[in-house]
């Protein structure tokens, strides 16, 4: 049988390790460039940088590429159980789509009509202003309890431009969005509602500016689709729920406002993995990094070793922590490192057999104040039959989630909507589960800042760390979702190309 370089090298690994060789017997493998992690930001670094003639290794931990992006298979078909949904100013990500030879496709997840329960009652969103429950003050009243939180973040946002949150002229707004709310003379009951929608980990526990980042981007991106299609905007779908909402199919460019790939967006890390070939190492999990103004090695788990004239570490902060960095005193780099916190996002993926909401008369999906959080039901288009569905944990109720494993989870969730909804019973088949708490390779759906982190260390973190360099969406200036981590990842490698020059 003939090996090819990845088989030689995960097979010799395996003997030396049967014969019981000490591990540091194998020699550094040496490159100019070291990249740790082969998520989306780590591989279009490679790309770049092998398109100018440096030579590039990437190793991963796991045992395939993507981070965060991630297909599961099931028997209901490829559901992506990470990032997914690639907007129309998806610049970078359209490009490595089209130079990849991969499809886009009209997302179709348009979530069925949102009701809410709350403090143990039904609440009906156009007649919350009147109900008996709503102590609410002034124009807080109008606001619907499931948006309440988005809505009073996006009242105060004064940010224009994609990178006015790491302006020090917004200094003042690196609090907690409580914290706003109680500056704005807001009810109480209305800080206590918009616990259950804030964006971020909490309403406690993260930095308004962090959330205003995402809002701006957002913004912009509705934007590019009102100039492109005007028409469309006007009579377009119109928001009535958090976290989700019904997609503009109208293509223009042949882009709907919301495009996936088609198999699954695993399909986009994998195809620039196979073009990079063997210069990809999987199983690699890097356990100290040892930096010098002249170059750096990292050292993995298994005792391989990987020196580098330079290194980009796309980790994120909630795995880099487990990391051992030798190297210059970097106080900025060390607390950000140490403290910046991540948030969860928990999903239970069902198919939901019969449409239980026609049985009981209330709306498909809910937004609640329990452990269940906010079930989604997914428009099938037509009325019957199966559907698609999701129970969506963020913010406090994924943290809490995090404490059972899978089997406790599932049936927690599944017996939380019977007990709020008993015409559900016997309608939930689960399809698949992801908690990103509980990946060990990630510990976390994505980065937050906690209020005062984006004025002690989010405007410099990103700055190197000696021959280091820092990308992932962790690293982000002005995009979002799989946009950041392409955004970082072309930063990185072009600040080693200058360099290099």
């Amino acid at each position: 049988m003939t090996l090819n370089r990845r088989q030689f090298v995960g097979t010799g690994l395996a003997a030396g390790a049967a014969l019981g060789l000490p591990r540091m017997a194998f020699a550094a493998e040496k490159a100019d460039v070291v990249i740790i992690g082969a998520g989306l930001s780590g591989l279009r670094s490679a790309e770049i940088l092998t398109e100018q003639g440096l030579k590039v290794l990437v190793i991963d931990a796991n045992t395939r590429v993507g981070g965060r992006v991630q297909t599961v298979q099931t028997a209901d078909g490829p559901i992506d159980v990470g990032a997914s949904q690639i907007g129309r100013g998806y610049a970078r990500v359209i490009d490595a789509c089209q130079r990849h030879g991969l499809k886009l496709v009209s997302e179709d997840r348009d979530l069925l009509a949102f009701g809410s329960h709350f403090a143990g009652q039904w609440i009906d969103g156009k007649t919350w202003a009147t109900n008996p429950l709503n102590l609410c003050e002034g124009d807080e009243r109008k606001i619907p309890p499931n948006l309440i939180g988005q809505a009073l973040a996006s009242k105060y946002n004064p940010l224009e431009a994609l990178d006015d949150w790491l302006d020090p002229r917004f200094a003042e707004y690196d609090i907690s969005l409580r914290e706003l709310l109680v500056r704005k003379g807001h009810s109480a009951q209305a800080i206590e509602l918009a616990a259950y929608s804030a964006p971020g980990i909490g309403i406690d526990e993260t930095s308004v500016l962090r959330m205003w980042q995402e809002e701006v981007r957002s913004r912009i991106e509705r934007r590019i689709g009102e100039a492109a299609a005007p028409a469309a905007a006007e009579s377009g779908p119109k928001r009535e729920h958090p976290f989700g909402e019904a997609n503009d199919h109208r293509e223009v460019g042949g882009l709907a406002a919301i495009s996936n790939i088609v198999g699954g967006c695993s399909a986009l890390p994998l195809a620039m993995a196979a073009k990079l070939g063997d210069r990809v190492r999987l199983g690699k999990r890097a356990q100290s990094i040892a930096l010098s103004d002249t170059g750096g090695t990292v050292t993995c788990s298994d005792g391989s070793t990987y020196s580098g004239r330079f290194l980009i570490c796309t980790l994120p902060f909630s795995m880099l922590r487990e990391v051992e960095i030798t190297g210059s005193a970097n106080p900025i780099a060390r607390q950000a490192i140490t403290t910046m916190p991540y948030a969860n996002t928990a999903r239970l993926y069902v198919t939901v057999e019969r449409p239980f909401w026609k049985e009981d008369g209330l709306p498909p999906s809910i937004s609640s104040d329990g452990p269940m959080g906010m079930f989604w039901a997914i428009d099938n288009h037509t009325g019957e039959g199966a559907h698609r569905g999701m129970f969506v944990l963020v913010g406090r109720t994924a943290q809490a989630v995090s404490a059972l494993d899978r089997g406790e989870a599932e049936a927690m969730l599944i017996a939380e909507l019977a007990r709020l909804r008993p015409a559900s019973k016997g309608a939930i088949r689960v399809a698949t589960w992801k908690d990103w708490l509980r990946d060990p390779l990630q510990r976390g759906c994505g980065f937050s800042l906690a209020p005062g982190q984006v004025n002690a260390f989010a405007r410099d973190m990103v700055k190197p760390w000696q021959v280091m360099h820092f990308a992932g969406e962790h690293t982000r200036r002005t995009d979002f979702g799989m946009e950041s981590a392409m955004e970082s990842g072309e930063r990185a490698a072009i600040e080693v190309l200058e360099r290099t020059a």
